[in-house]
């Protein structure tokens, strides 16, 4: 018997879907992340010790949060209009076509962020959901010579109405990203 249930173990990172959660608890469309790196998840909690008779008597933690982590190939003008709620403009006639994304005082908005990764062993897969996120520390994007442009996003999450924060979804079989997820 293995020590592995299906979809385990895992590894690499294989997608990344974002979508705008909406004001009524749906969410608006998915964006695929391009060429994503990292999608990290640290939860915080809120911490006290009970300390007498020359000891700690009793310990409490509470989780409250999650910091995300989202690292990325190329500066995707669909990924930040997500983040931001700027929207993307287009125009022009081959040869002489452009997008852009004005990014001034936006509120930033949530957003749900789903992750991949598939089964070494077999043919399943296990997908992270984040239902409620939103950028708290900025992000950063540049351009380097020699080097590919990689943005990085440091974001919250936050329980949704439904008092989920994060869920690690396991698969027999390698299911595609769907935002929210289906099961």
């Amino acid at each position: 018997m293995s020590i592995f249930d299906y979809g385990a173990p895992a590894v690499g990172l294989n997608d990344v879907k974002i979508a705008t959660l909406e004001s009524d608890g749906s969410y608006g469309t998915e964006v695929d992340v391009p060429s994503v790196q990292l999608l990290g998840a640290d939860v915080q909690t809120v911490n006290a010790q009970l300390e007498g008779d020359d000891k700690i008597t009793d310990a409490f933690a509470n989780i409250i949060s999650a910091q995300i982590r989202l690292r990325f190939g190329t500066v995707d003008l669909d990924v930040l209009a997500v983040i931001s709620s700027a929207a993307v403009e287009e125009s022009g006639d081959t040869p002489n076509r452009y997008k852009k994304l004005d990014i001034g005082e936006e509120k930033m908005v949530y957003f749900g962020i789903c992750g991949k990764i598939n089964s070494s062993r077999d043919d399943g897969d296990t997908h992270l959901w984040l239902p409620k996120v939103k950028v708290m520390e900025g992000f950063s994007m540049g351009f380097e010579y020699g080097s590919y442009s990689i943005p990085e996003l440091t974001c919250m999450a936050l329980a949704d109405d439904n008092d989920t924060l994060i869920k690690p979804i396991r698969h027999e079989t390698a299911e595609a990203i769907t935002i929210p997820p289906t099961y």
